[in-house]
């Protein structure tokens, strides 16, 4: 499976750069997925901002325009993943 995201590009995905497993001091598996760095933080981020978050700097509303841009741009991901990747996910 992570090979197969790695693979994948599209303008709307971040990058997955790689994965690892291997077990913690207490022998727990440990597993992560390394994405690159988003510099404008993810979308959950700005759909559901944290309090702390607020107190630093004002909180930014997205417009209808905006969140309907994000749709739109979800909508079109989602197409890609299940149509037109090289092995549909």
């Amino acid at each position: 499976e992570c090979e197969s995201l790695k693979d994948i590009r599209h303008r709307n995905l971040v990058k997955l750069l790689t994965a690892c497993s291997s077990n913690d001091f207490q022998g727990n598996e440990f597993r992560a997925l390394i994405y690159e760095f988003m510099p404008n933080g993810s979308l959950d981020m700005w759909l559901h901002p944290e309090v702390a978050e607020e107190i630093n700097r004002p909180p930014k509303i997205l417009t209808l325009l905006e969140r309907l841009n994000i749709c739109i741009d979800v909508a079109s991901v989602l197409e890609y993943l299940h149509v037109h990747c090289h092995e549909p996910i």
